[in-house]
């Protein structure tokens, strides 16, 4: 540790910055950000060894890399997107954000299903066409679900199942083994599935509920819940209240997607600004923030990085659509949210522009961020 200690402290000084720890093979075993590098970086030759679990990272330790950064915002960033990059084990907290956020997937083949899933085995998954969320409890996602694949006929079944769609099984005898199911399946049964494991759907019928569920799932279409409504007043009017209590719980949970669904797409759509963050030494630094999300910045030194930034502000955004890229960035958005939450002064120094946003750098007595 003492070798360590001394290559790593002569290139040490109390700035912003992000540090990444190596083990004997070269893999990020830590990412870690400060606004004081030095001082952070050599308290960990100072911790109690076995109990802390920082020095035991750091008897694992065989390089120390250092990046200093012109703003605490820039470190942050930076963190962020390394740990996203690296997921280093010993990132407990952090490096694994998505872990605690759960989505729903739509995936390929010839009947794809909706699933629900972590966030972060969505995301390492090749199979998933679509990806919707982050949502925060899986629970409501489940019988929401139920409900849809219910109302629209696509399947639940697991994905050893085979799928025998009509156009195939038209090729075969009806009496062939791949066409039965032995006990038959109680939601194509009971016509709570389309069947498009015994060829009684087409690939275009099935296909087409499922572009259904795609508009539910996008704020598009309401006609499950329609569905729901209108069937629930027709058990009241019947005066079959148990029917109707139970049709209403499933219209609950439809609704309680919804709901969920509204709040990712608010956090999505929120206007696009320009953060200017002053940076030490007049390293000053623009920011463009969209859905939540930075998705281009520029030093203030560099114009043509500043000009394709202006570039970039001007270009039209697409409609706001929960999607893959929006979870697999879900740890900066919070990072985002918790700078302005943290910092409301911050705020001062957005604008709608880039343009605006430079001329916050000259207005005079402006507190830093």
């Amino acid at each position: 540790m003492a070798a360590l200690r001394a290559r790593v402290a002569p290139t040490l000084r109390n700035l912003p910055g992000v540090y990444l720890m190596r083990g004997a093979h070269g893999e990020v075993l830590y990412v870690g950000k400060s606004t004081q590098l030095r001082t952070r970086v050599l308290s960990y030759f100072r911790l109690p060894w076995p109990e802390h679990r920082h020095a035991r990272m750091l008897r694992e330790t065989v390089s120390i890399e250092v990046e200093e950064t012109p703003s605490e915002f820039a470190a942050l960033l930076r963190e962020v997107r390394l740990i996203r990059a690296h997921l280093p084990r010993h990132n407990i907290r952090s490096a694994r954000p998505l872990d605690r956020w759960w989505v729903i997937t739509i995936g390929g083949g010839v009947a794809p299903r909706l699933r629900i899933q972590r966030a972060s085995a969505a995301l390492r998954s090749t199979a998933a066409a679509q990806v919707i969320g982050p949502f925060s409890s899986r629970r409501p996602l489940v019988e929401a679900l139920r409900v849809l694949n219910d109302a629209l006929g696509l399947r639940d079944c697991g994905d050893r199942i085979p799928m025998v769609l009509r156009e195939v099984a038209e090729l075969f005898d009806p009496a062939e083994p791949a066409l039965q199911r032995t006990p038959g399946c109680h939601r194509y049964e009971t016509r709570r599935c389309l069947g498009p494991c015994v060829g009684a759907a087409s690939a275009w019928e099935y296909r087409a509920q499922l572009q259904r569920a795609r508009g539910v799932l996008e704020g598009r279409d309401d006609a499950p819940q329609q569905q729901l409504v209108r069937e629930m007043a027709a058990a009241s009017a019947s005066l079959s209240y148990e029917r109707a209590g139970w049709l209403r719980d499933r219209l609950a949970a439809l609704q309680g997607l919804e709901a969920q669904l509204a709040r990712v797409r608010e956090a999505l759509a929120r206007p696009s600004f320009v953060m200017a963050v002053p940076g030490r030494d007049g390293d000053d630094a623009l920011y463009l923030v969209r859905q939540g999300r930075v998705v281009g910045e520029a030093r203030c030194r560099e114009p043509h990085a500043v000009t394709a930034l202006q570039a970039q502000a001007q270009a039209s955004t697409p409609a706001a659509v929960p999607s893959a890229a929006a979870v697999a960035q879900l740890d900066e958005l919070l990072m985002v949210e918790s700078w302005f939450r943290l910092r409301p002064d911050a705020l001062k120094w957005t604008a709608p522009t880039v343009e605006e946003a430079l001329a916050l750098f000259t207005r005079a007595g402006a507190p830093l961020p």
